[in-house]
């Protein structure tokens, strides 16, 4: 098999959790790539599921909170309003709260398709590789040292080296 590159962390699945932990990765400054079985990232999150379960939001931090509040600043443009005017004020009702807050810059529902580009925005940013529609070979597509995974294969042939794999897939 022909092998894509060779990274310090090979990330498995397209979730929300694939993207912030490659986002993650790379500010840590470790080479890192995202191979995903789906054509969209983001998961849920761009799926279609467009409106967040919150309690405690002042616990919600790090790249979970920058995503909200790129969400945020996309939703302060009047043209992001195309069935309703901008509300003011923190006028949009929410699970757990309010799900446009303005007073810290956070949007907690949302249209799928905004959340799909924040998760292409972070990537193009951090200028992480992404293959998207790459299925591992359950088969003969995983390599191992021991008990240490080495590499994998995708079904069309890709080979992924790495020192560390996550498996970032809603089943891993």
């Amino acid at each position: 098999p022909k092998i894509a590159n060779e990274y310090d962390v090979v990330v498995y699945g397209g979730t929300s959790a694939a993207i912030t932990t490659a986002v993650q990765t790379k500010k840590m400054g470790k080479t890192v790539v995202v191979v995903s079985p789906d054509k969209h990232l983001g998961g849920l999150s761009s799926g279609g599921l467009g409106a967040t379960d919150s309690g405690n939001r002042t616990v919600i931090g790090g790249l979970s909170r920058e995503f909200y509040h790129r969400l945020w600043l996309h939703y302060q443009n009047d043209d992001a309003w195309t069935f309703q005017k901008m509300p003011r004020q923190n006028g949009i009702p929410g699970q757990g709260g309010r799900g446009i807050d303005n007073e810290t810059k956070t949007m907690w529902v949302f249209e799928p398709s905004v959340a799909e580009k924040v998760f292409e925005d972070f990537v193009a940013e951090y200028k992480i590789p992404v293959f998207k529609n790459e299925r591992l070979d359950r088969e003969k597509g995983v390599v191992k040292e021991g008990a240490s995974i080495r590499s994998i294969t995708t079904l069309s042939g890709k080979k992924f080296v790495g020192k560390m794999f996550i498996d970032a897939t809603y089943e891993g």
